[in-house]
């Protein structure tokens, strides 16, 4: 026999071990940035529906007046109970609009208005921006230095991430704020904790390497015990076997002699104990058969899920009906229709009247009996469309087909029942539900985007509002 310079066992322990580092590098590195990605993702999302959302409720060109004049006029005041109400119902650190003024450590940045939650108004007045005021020191020269970059006229969303010490991390999303001329005059910012990223990243990857780490030294442990019972040595009495195969077979010119044969060998021998193997093998790899099919069905179930995971990010967690994301995606393909030449719907816009009254006398909780009641109702009514809630109170339906040919009908309809639970002594105040609604179709002549649309809707469930809110006390 030869000599055997690097032992075939030392070869597959020492490739084993740099495999298994590797894989659990990659797999390790593969998982972290994937769950990082996802996590960041969901939160640039919620910041950004959030500012749209801030966004289409302000008044720009008179908010800029305000800027310019330092007076607050009345539709500053209700764009500060508009921020309040944000900052007491989304989770969310700040809601505010500054003007960046320079780069410098202080003084660089001007407040404009700033959400306040019910808490911090009755224990913490002192917070309360005040409009033209200077920051002094409260923003450093690098944090300053991105809302400063981040003016622009085009409307484009900036995220960036600071380290509040003692705070934790924040996330913030800048909405650039133009005026009616397109003009940059101001930034509209939401803030949101991003301290659990850190943490679950943190804790993901301490589980990801202990489990990467246990399963490759068991997996490398018994994999080294496996491949010496059952390769090593058979193939060293494989090798013997060869050996007097070729000293026989070496100028033979017999053909029959030429056949590989294992010899004969009872009990004990290794190649009886190779030959037994291979049909283990044979077994094994139907085991991996089983294995990978188990695999396929666990990740076929892991798509059930993440597609299961998409709906619920889709769906209203108090009404269950599509929210806002949805809506948006809805908006997308009728904006499509709209370009083809084939569009033909109507947006109706309804907003439930008097909810602030019944959280702040009755409770949220029975706010949120009207806002379910309010979605029943509607739903049921407007069968044939797809309904969506957009706000806290505000819901929107796209209508197609009979539901857009009746929608007076439909309108009429919800009034009906409107006023027959006014008439029902035997129902709570909240649950008397009161609402506006406004709508408007689609006309090629006057509307080139979705938007039109939906503006005409909404002024119109505007104006029903104004004149609901001034017969019913």
């Amino acid at each position: 026999m030869n000599n055997i310079r690097r032992p075939l066992k030392y070869s597959i322990m020492l490739g084993c071990l740099l495999f298994i580092l590797a894989l659990g590098l990659v797999l390790n590195v593969s998982v972290y940035m994937n769950y990082r990605n996802s996590l960041y993702e969901r939160h640039q999302a919620y910041v950004r529906d959030l500012l749209h959302f801030v966004a289409s409720n302000m008044d720009v060109d008179d908010l800029k007046k305000c800027v310019e004049t330092g007076q607050k006029s009345k539709h500053f005041h209700e764009m500060q109970a508009f921020l309040d109400n944000i900052k007491d119902n989304y989770e969310i650190n700040y809601v505010y609009v500054i003007i960046p003024v320079n780069t410098s450590d202080h003084d660089n940045i001007m407040n404009v208005i700033a959400g306040m939650s019910s808490y911090e108004k009755k224990f913490q007045p002192d917070m309360e921006v005040q409009l033209g005021g200077l920051t002094g020191t409260d923003y450093t020269a690098e944090i300053a230095a991105l809302y400063y970059n981040a003016m622009n006229t085009k409307g484009e969303i900036t995220y960036f991430e600071d380290d509040l010490d003692r705070f934790g991390w924040a996330y913030t999303g800048v909405l650039p704020l133009l005026d009616s001329r397109g003009n940059f005059f101001a930034e509209l910012c939401v803030d949101v904790s991003s301290t659990r990223i850190h943490d679950d990243l943190r804790r993901q990857t301490i589980i990801n390497v202990a489990v990467i780490v246990g399963l490759g030294v068991l997996f490398t442990i018994l994999f080294i015990l496996w491949v010496n019972s059952q390769v090593i040595e058979p193939i060293a009495a494989l090798e013997r076997g060869m050996s007097e195969f070729a000293g026989k077979s070496h100028g033979q010119r017999d053909i029959s002699q030429l056949a590989i044969k294992a010899p004969e060998i009872h009990s004990g021998n290794e190649i009886e104990s190779l030959c037994h193997n291979v049909v283990k093998m044979a077994d094994d790899i139907r085991s991996y058969v089983s294995e990978i099919l188990k695999t396929e069905s666990a990740l076929e179930s892991a798509q059930n899920e993440v597609e299961r995971m998409n709906q619920l990010a889709n769906r209203d967690a108090l009404t269950g009906i599509r929210n806002k994301m949805a809506y948006d995606e809805e908006l997308k393909k009728l904006a499509w229709e709209i370009e083809s030449g084939d569009g033909q719907f109507g947006l109706a816009v309804v907003d439930l009247n008097f909810l602030k009254r019944i959280n702040d006398t009755f409770g949220h909780d029975k706010g949120n009996v009207a806002i379910k009641k309010l979605c029943y109702i509607i739903c049921h009514i407007f069968a044939h469309s797809p309904v969506f809630r957009i706000g806290g109170d505000e819901f929107a339906i796209i209508l197609k087909g009979t539901d857009y040919e009746n929608v007076d009908a439909l309108i009429a309809e919800y009034y009906a029942q409107e006023e027959k639970l006014e008439k029902d002594n035997t129902l709570e105040y909240w649950e008397k539900i009161s609402a506006a609604i406004g709508y408007s179709r689609f006309d090629k002549m006057v509307d080139n985007c979705v938007e039109s649309v939906f503006k005409r809707a909404d002024a119109a469930m505007y104006e029903k509002k104004r004149q609901m809110k001034a017969v019913r006390p």
